[in-house]
């Protein structure tokens, strides 16, 4: 499926739906917000992922697997704030240990016992890490992992998936919303296709600093490898002299050493993390050997420096060390197992609604699209109005599709979501 959603999804074709009425009619004191917002910030976002027509929800507060909007509407949350919020909102134990380190101070310019101990519970996590390094966002944590990888190798070509999202970095986002390779500096390629980052690999031998991939690709259209097709390019990185970046900021998730164990990789010469790594705050790491990471080192014989002034700040470090403490293996197993459950029942819906879906995904990371019944490519406008019906219907997901799990989700709440859906997909029928 290679269909790409476009820039901006909208719902006005000219004709308001009774989705729209439905949720319009919900939803007022977040319309009046938003018109607000929108006098100080651009469309009244700050955030593209944000958007989704006629105007987004503004939320009041979250709670375990659910939010709550200004209008007092309650969401079942199926998309984790970008799946970065891998145990819900206001997770208990979370919350308890940030209010009483916040009486301690939340930043200092030397380390912190919190600091400390993260670190080594990450290294004891991720497979092949010995050091890591603190950032505050994913998107810090891709810019270094390049920064490193180009310091190392003495070369500056980086190789990237077409469509995949490494953060907000210029280099990185080659490949993204028709944005082409940067001669010199980024060349792309198609995940999945292992022969186009063979011939990228070829045509820039010698130049190229490091392979960057994430192992599920979840912008656009959430795409799956295919069998065999990370470790093969993880093997071909390497024959070409190359450092191969693991960035798993999203997909840390699928295993409790992360995308790396699930999919039975030789450990990352980097790997990054990001998102629900940092416990509800804002947290990035990359995690590398001991030998590589040694040039962060001020007195190494070629130093790289690297600031930051709350990189493994206080809260980060205590909020990060409990969201990983508390992943367990049976909490990945439970909620894979309800992404399973949530993909077949959309499926029986659909079929009995006269609807075609694709669910590409694993376990409790997947997407939600309506395909055309002509031609079987992904009806991203019909795609639109299912998300918007599913808003109306108290569920919440990502408005282009993407959805993720969380472990506060209970027995309830997933009835409660596979009802939702079902009533949203009978809603998109009827329309």
């Amino acid at each position: 499926m290679t269909a790409k959603r476009s820039e901006t999804a909208v719902l006005d074709d000219g004709s308001a739906t009774a989705i729209e009425h439905a949720y319009t009619k919900m939803t007022p004191t977040s319309a009046a917000m938003m018109r607000r917002a929108s006098q100080s910030m651009t469309r009244g976002i700050t955030r593209s992922l944000s958007w989704f027509a006629p105007y987004p929800v503004v939320f009041e507060r979250g709670e375990e697997s659910a939010l709550y909007d200004l209008d007092g509407n309650r969401y079942i949350d199926l998309f984790s704030n970008g799946l970065s919020l891998i145990h819900g909102h206001a997770y208990r134990p979370i919350d308890e240990a940030l209010r009483t380190a916040l009486s301690r101070g939340t930043a200092w310019p030397g380390a912190s016992d919190a600091q400390v101990e993260f670190a080594e519970l990450l290294c004891e996590r991720v497979p092949g890490v010995e050091q890591v390094r603190f950032t505050n966002t994913g998107t810090e944590a891709t810019m270094l992992a390049v920064k490193l990888a180009r310091h190392l190798t003495g070369r500056q070509l980086v190789v990237k998936g077409v469509h995949a999202y490494h953060g907000s970095f210029e280099d990185l986002e080659a490949g993204l919303l028709g944005r082409g390779a940067i001669a010199g500096r980024v060349a792309l390629a198609s995940f999945g296709d292992l022969d186009s980052w063979s011939e990228e690999l070829d045509r820039h031998a010698g130049e190229v600093a490091a392979v960057i991939v994430e192992p599920i690709q979840y912008t656009g259209v959430v795409t799956t490898p295919p069998d065999g097709f990370l470790r093969e390019l993880q093997r071909l990185t390497r024959d070409a002299g190359a450092l191969f970046i693991l960035d798993d900021c999203l997909m840390f998730r699928l295993a409790e050493g992360g995308s790396a164990e699930r999919f039975g990789l030789a450990p990352a010469d980097i790997t990054c993390l990001g998102k629900w790594i940092g416990g509800g705050l804002p947290v990035g790491v990359i995690g590398a050997r001991r030998e590589l990471m040694k040039c962060f080192d001020p007195d190494s014989a070629h130093p790289l420096y690297h600031g930051g002034s709350f990189n493994g700040n206080l809260l980060g470090s205590v909020a990060g060390r409990i969201a990983v403490r508390d992943f367990t293996a049976e909490a990945i197993q439970r909620i894979d197992s309800c992404g399973d459950r949530l993909r077949a029942a959309l499926h029986t819906a659909a079929a009995a609604a006269g609807i075609s879906l694709y669910t590409p995904g694993l376990g409790s990371v997947f997407g939600l699209y309506v395909l055309d019944g002509a031609d079987g490519a992904i009806d991203w406008r019909a795609t639109a109005h299912l998300h918007l019906a599913a808003v109306t219907h108290g569920v919440y997901y990502g408005s282009g599709g993407e959805f993720g799990l969380n472990t506060a989700l209970g027995e309830e709440d997933l009835e409660r979501a596979i009802g939702g859906l079902e009533g949203a997909i009978r809603d998109l029928a009827s329309r």
